[in-house]
């Protein structure tokens, strides 16, 4: 990151101290540098007591209004920023600080620094994926196919860090059920075949009860080919049962 942020630039800060008049915060992103938003610049309402609107150790989003370098003061406003921006910019700063800490545990893996671990891992990924936590999920999944162009001797401490501490992203499909009989036992029947759908609980199926004889069916797998053949299975299992039993069983694709 560059040393010094622009008249103009959205920031983190952190709010270390509040007096009657301002706040001084902690810019996240930069190393050792300080600003100051004025109570003027807190809230855009009248402000009777400044600590209703900002407390210390509180996460916020500000926008740069000036630098004197001579004074080494960093103006900053709050009012500047929509909540909706608020939110998209730590989001944005949370994603950055996940990806920074897991190459420093792929640079310790390697015994290595942070730096290098970056240029051989973080950059040859940035250029197939939107994010490094993106291209990690790749990788939990397909493994070194999907780590293209990272060096081959950094592709053990790779593999093992993200082994670690990422889940491999999961699709969801689903749709509804409609379960019918009109035999003196059919609400027997019903609840048999729930049951036997239940027995796929464990497998990435979830089914929740609609009302009149209509469930949701929710299957979640690796990828969508997988939670369609399970869902598929479910409709199918269903149907079978339903018509063996005098009943009716219909499905429908969300």
């Amino acid at each position: 990151m560059a040393d010094m942020p622009e008249v103009g630039e959205i920031v983190v800060c952190k709010i270390n101290k509040v007096l009657d008049y301002g706040v001084f915060v902690e810019l996240l992103e930069y190393e050792n540098l300080q600003g100051f938003v004025h109570i003027s610049q807190v809230a855009s309402s009248w402000i009777k007591n400044i600590r209703n609107f900002v407390k210390e150790n509180q996460i916020r989003v500000g926008q740069i209004t000036r630098i004197d370098s001579s004074k080494n003061q960093i103006d900053v406003s709050f009012i500047k920023i929509t909540p909706t921006k608020e939110r998209e910019k730590i989001d944005e700063f949370r994603l950055f600080k996940r990806q920074q800490k897991l190459v420093e545990l792929i640079a310790d893996e390697k015994k290595s620094d942070f730096d290098t671990a970056w240029e051989k891992v973080a950059e040859p990924l940035l250029t197939h994926y939107d994010n490094l936590i993106e291209a990690f999920e790749n990788v939990v999944s397909k493994g070194e196919a999907a780590a293209k162009d990272v060096p081959k001797e950094w592709l053990p401490a790779l593999i093992s860090v993200v082994g670690k501490n990422i889940e491999a992203p999961q699709k969801t499909v689903s749709g509804d059920l409609k379960l019918g009989s009109l035999e003196p036992d059919g609400i027997d029947t019903i609840k048999a075949v729930l049951s036997e759908i239940a027995k796929t609980k464990g497998k990435g199926i979830s089914i929740s009860y609609l009302g009149a004889g209509k469930y949701h069916v929710k299957a979640t797998a690796e990828d969508y080919k997988a939670a369609e053949k399970m869902l598929d299975a479910v409709a199918e299992k269903a149907e079978d049962f339903m018509k063996k039993h005098k009943g009716t069983a219909s499905f429908e694709r969300s």
